[in-house]
């Protein structure tokens, strides 16, 4: 009877599996993102490829940040996650790598104003015969003596020696031409001088003369702060054809109240205004072609106003002198955002899928890939400006933490990379032809984020920085990514900050649980 009645209390349970489904979720979640790995491995697949791999694996994780917490301490994900994103650094840091930086361009000036310009009578009278036919056709508002030989002289020069240079140097302007001759207007300038802009750069925004005049309008850098341009640590605004054309017509301006004669004007922006002013003071009533025959200039002033005058004739109908323009030239199709916080021109290119020099090319007088602290107007494609507008939103309150180093006696890229805890070729994608060997007291840009500056959640943007602070290393907030291993007490001693205001700044607590790729804002504190 009793063992009966133990038969009857027996119960049928149901088998419990050995393995909990959560896991087996992160298991599979965890092959899916090494398979991801194993491929970006490949040296052999496409870009193509590589761009739909990474958009799987930015998928894969955010697949990972839905898990729950049981899910996500799954041992091997948490492997194939930190994997994935170093895999995505090391391709982000090469893809965003700061773009070598052009050699400045020596002005043509100096070798134009010093060739022979001599012509023979029947050369004489043949390109008078062009230029009066040409002169039929535009309309200027400065004089030019059309039977002048020595302009007669750069006429013949720039249609037959010169005539791919000047060619060369229309297509590199036209981009430019409309507007800046609307500022020369707007600065009560003619506006046919923009196309002085050819004998002194041949519109190259890069050219440097042998005095140190920089630009396409070729200022040395006392007269272009005179003029309000910027130079500092972030830009420098001689790089701007617009900026500097808006320079260079008020300077025109100046010079023409100055000595009422458009002729004296020119010479003055090329000898400056001293040395016409002792002219004028015992010649009241000379003007520039009776000077030309004094030595109160020198060779290069005598030669330049008949070279730029030419040049007007010239680029005011080239097809009557058998130039021809291009059509392939680079047009400025943009639109500019107003900021007033700082944008990392790589980040901004990389979520636009153009590249770097696209943006460059757009805002040529940056001397670093980051925007200057401050208002600044940033220039987009057109095409692309909803979505760069988009994008700025998102970034306006985010921080990063970065310091502008000055290098000192014996220091290297590499014991500063090691001093700053990040990467060597982390300080080289930031700051533009960083040359091997650093000199002392070069400013350089070290963003303190390290790995995650460039992983898809770590968002960032530099914050603002006052004039002040250049030349100082200076700590500001940042966003930090939680990797493997990580505690509050690690990342605030790491971070220099305390546990106390981590928590505080996170709104956590010291019992919070760290999530891989959890992020966390550092205080600046």
């Amino acid at each position: 009877m009793v063992s009966c009645a133990v038969q009857q209390e027996q119960k049928i349970y149901p088998v419990v599996q050995q393995t909990s489904p959560k896991v087996n979720r992160g298991q599979e979640l965890a092959d899916k993102i090494m398979s991801i790995c194993d491929s970006l491995s490949n040296s052999e697949i496409s870009d193509d490829e590589k761009k739909g791999l990474y958009s799987e694996g930015e998928n894969a994780l955010n697949e990972y940040f839905m898990l729950e917490e049981e899910e996500m301490k799954e041992p091997r994900l948490q492997g194939a996650v930190e994997r994935f994103l170093a895999i995505s650094l090391k391709n982000a840091l090469k893809v965003n790598e700061a773009p070598t930086k052009k050699e400045e361009e020596e002005s043509p000036k100096d070798e134009l104003l010093n060739m022979t310009t001599f012509l023979s009578a029947d050369e004489l009278l043949e390109t008078l015969k062009e230029v009066e036919k040409a002169k039929e056709n535009i309309s200027l508002g400065i004089p030019i003596p059309l039977d002048n030989e020595t302009v007669l002289s750069y006429v013949r020069l720039y249609e037959s020696k010169l005539k791919n240079w000047f060619s060369a140097s229309l297509e590199r302007g036209y981009p430019y031409l409309d507007e800046i001759k609307a500022v020369f207007k707007d600065e009560n300038v003619p506006p046919e001088l923009v196309y002085l802009g050819i004998v002194e750069s041949a519109f190259k925004i890069n050219a440097r003369s042998r005095a140190g005049a920089l630009g396409m309008w070729q200022f040395m850098e006392g007269t272009a702060k005179k003029y309000e341009l910027k130079i500092d640590f972030w830009e420098d605004e001689r790089l701007d054809p617009i900026k500097s054309a808006r320079a260079s017509a008020k300077y025109l301006n100046f010079l023409y109240s100055t000595f009422q004669d458009w002729h004296l004007a020119i010479a003055s922006y090329n000898c400056g205004e001293g040395k016409i002013l002792r002219y004028k003071s015992t010649h009241p009533k000379g003007d520039f072609w009776s000077l030309r025959k004094t030595r109160f200039i020198r060779k290069e002033t005598k030669e330049y106003v008949p070279a730029i005058l030419a040049a007007i004739i010239v680029a005011s109908q080239p097809e009557s002198f058998g130039i021809k323009i291009s059509s392939s030239y680079k047009e400025r199709d943009f639109a500019s955002i107003a900021i007033d916080f700082q944008v990392d021109l790589r980040e901004l290119a990389r979520f636009l899928d153009v590249p770097v020099e696209t943006l460059l090319f757009l805002n040529p007088s940056l001397k670093r890939v980051l925007t200057p602290p401050g208002k600044y107007e940033l220039k987009v494609p057109a095409n692309l400006y909803e979505k760069a507008e988009n994008y700025l939103k998102t970034k306006k309150d985010l921080r990063v933490e970065y310091v502008i180093h000055t290098v000192r006696k014996g220091e290297t890229i590499r014991t500063i990379a090691r001093k700053y805890k990040i990467e060597p070729s982390e300080i080289s994608a930031v700051n533009i032809g960083l040359p091997a060997r650093l000199r002392p007291k070069t400013q350089i840009l070290i963003i303190r984020n390290g790995e995650n500056h460039f992983s898809k959640e770590s968002a960032v943007s530099l914050n603002n920085q006052s004039k002040s602070d250049i030349g100082e290393e200076k700590k500001v907030s940042q966003t930090y990514i939680v990797k493997k291993g990580d505690t509050l007490a690690k990342i605030a001693r790491d971070n220099g900050t305390t546990v106390e205001s981590l928590c505080r700044s996170n709104k956590i607590t010291t019992k919070t649980t760290l999530k891989i790729g959890m992020k966390l804002v550092i205080p600046s504190d």
